[in-house]
Order: structure tokens, then C-alpha cells, then sequence
């Protein structure tokens, strides 16, 4: 069993709540993990719904690099991971964001 580091657990949320498949959350995240952790992800899960986002949606990568993934879905939602400078062109809302992590 390889846990996931405790200090990275939003950004993957932020990654597989944003693109497409059958992402699933783990029970003692959301429950044993406190209010901010819990308010994070249902914040992220609202996103996918909100945006439709599903398992044949299609993923634009914008930005690859060292410091930084950068995408947009469905040409509905963008989100980054990672501290490099990237946001998607034009007019976005924040959805919601973290520490390392920002969803449009």
C-alpha cells in the first residue's frame, strides 16, 4: 500500500475531480480529515457537476511544465496545479483554489 502525501492530496483531487473518468473520493477525506479538506473537495466535486464534466470528456493541456499543469475541459472548465504562473486566456471565474491549485 503507497499512501498519498498528506500535503498533496488537494492538488490530486484537483486533478481527478477536473478531468474526465469515474474519479472516486476517499470516505476519511472527506469525514476524518476536518472541515477545510472536506469543504475543499465537495468545492471541487460542485465544479465537475456544474461543468458537466464525464468520462468521454475531452482535456486541452495548455501548459506542461516543471512547475506547472495547466488544462481546460470541455472548453467548460480550466484548472492548474503547481506554483508556476498559468491561467487560462480570456474570461474566467475562480471556482475554487488551494494551495497549489486553482479551478476556473
Amino acid at each position: 500500500h503507497w499512501p498519498f502525501p498528506g500535503d498533496h492530496v488537494l492538488k490530486g483531487y484537483a486533478y481527478i475531480l477536473t478531468h474526465p473518468g469515474s474519479p472516486c473520493v476517499l470516505w476519511d477525506h472527506v469525514f476524518d480529515w476536518g472541515d477545510g479538506v472536506r469543504n475543499s473537495i465537495l468545492a471541487l466535486v460542485k465544479a465537475r457537476q456544474d461543468a458537466g464534466i464525464h468520462s468521454r470528456s475531452k482535456v486541452k493541456v495548455c501548459e506542461a511544465r516543471e512547475d506547472v499543469y495547466g488544462a481546460i475541459i470541455d472548453d467548460r472548465l480550466a484548472m492548474k496545479i503547481g506554483p508556476g504562473d498559468w491561467k487560462p486566456a480570456g474570461s474566467w471565474t475562480v471556482k475554487t483554489s488551494g494551495d497549489g491549485f486553482c479551478v476556473w
